[in-house]
C-alpha cells in the first residue's frame, strides 16, 4: 500500500528581490541595498528544499543588489558634489564683499509705494526701457526711459503705473540693438553688502536689491 507523503515545506512562490507585495503598494518606497540584502537572505532561508533558487535566479538577484548599491553610491557622490559646488559658489561670492559690481538685472521688493530703481549708463541712451519681470522671469511690463544721459541715475516706479501687487520683482534696462532686438544693458551697479544661496544659486545683496552672481558682467575695486 502506498502511503502519500506530504512535503515538510510547502512550495513558495518565486520572488524577485525588490518586488513589493500588492497589499503594501500604497506605502511602497524604493528599497535600499540593506533591504535587498535582507530579502535575499530571507528568500534563501525560506526557499523550498525541493525547488531551490536556481543559479541563474541567484546571479540575477545578486546583480540587482549590486546595481542598487552602485546607484546609491552615485547618488551620494552627486549630493556631495552639489554641496561642494554650492559652498564654492558662496565662497566666490564672498570674495566680492565690499566691491562694486555691474550686472544686467537686479531684484527688488515692491510694497505699493514709489520705488527708485538705480542704474548707470556708459553712454547716452534714447529709446531705452525699464523691463519689469516676476521671479520666474516672465516679463510683466516695459516702461519708457525717455532720453537719458550717461552716468548714474534712477527710475522711479510709481504706484498704480504698472498694476503690480506687493511682492518681489526684477528689473533691467533694455534697448534695441542694431537689428532692432531688445538687449539687456550692463547697467545695474552697486556695492556688494552680502552673499546668500538661493536654490543653489549665489545671490549678491546690493543694499535693498539682489543680483544673481551669473548676471554679473564686471567687478570694480574694493570700496573703503
Amino acid at each position: 500500500m502506498t502511503v502519500p507523503v506530504s512535503p515538510v515545506f510547502a512550495p513558495t512562490t518565486s520572488q524577485t528581490i525588490g518586488a513589493v507585495p500588492a497589499a503594501s503598494t500604497q506605502n511602497a518606497t524604493l528599497l535600499g541595498k540593506d533591504d535587498f540584502l535582507k530579502l535575499l537572505i530571507a528568500q534563501l532561508q525560506n526557499q523550498d528544499p525541493l525547488n531551490p533558487l536556481s543559479n541563474d535566479q541567484f546571479i540575477t538577484q545578486s546583480a540587482q543588489f549590486s546595481t542598487v548599491e552602485a546607484l546609491q553610491n552615485i547618488q551620494k557622490s552627486l549630493n556631495t558634489m552639489s554641496t561642494n559646488s554650492g559652498s564654492s559658489a558662496v565662497a566666490a561670492g564672498t570674495a566680492l564683499l565690499g566691491r562694486s559690481v555691474v550686472a544686467t538685472s537686479a531684484g527688488f521688493n515692491y510694497a505699493g509705494a514709489t520705488v527708485s530703481l538705480p542704474f548707470t549708463l556708459g553712454s547716452g541712451l534714447d529709446g531705452g526701457l525699464v523691463e519689469i519681470s516676476d521671479t520666474s522671469g516672465q516679463i510683466l511690463t516695459r516702461l519708457p526711459l525717455g532720453t537719458r544721459n550717461a552716468g548714474a541715475q534712477t527710475f522711479d516706479l510709481q504706484p498704480g503705473a504698472t498694476g503690480l501687487r506687493s511682492g518681489t520683482y526684477r528689473y533691467r534696462i533694455v534697448a534695441p540693438d542694431a537689428q532692432g532686438q531688445l538687449t539687456a544693458l550692463p547697467a545695474v551697479t552697486g556695492v556688494v553688502t552680502g552673499v546668500s544661496l538661493s536654490n543653489g544659486t549665489p545671490v549678491l545683496s546690493l543694499g535693498s536689491r539682489t543680483v544673481d552672481l551669473a548676471d554679473v558682467t564686471g567687478v570694480g575695486n574694493t570700496t573703503n
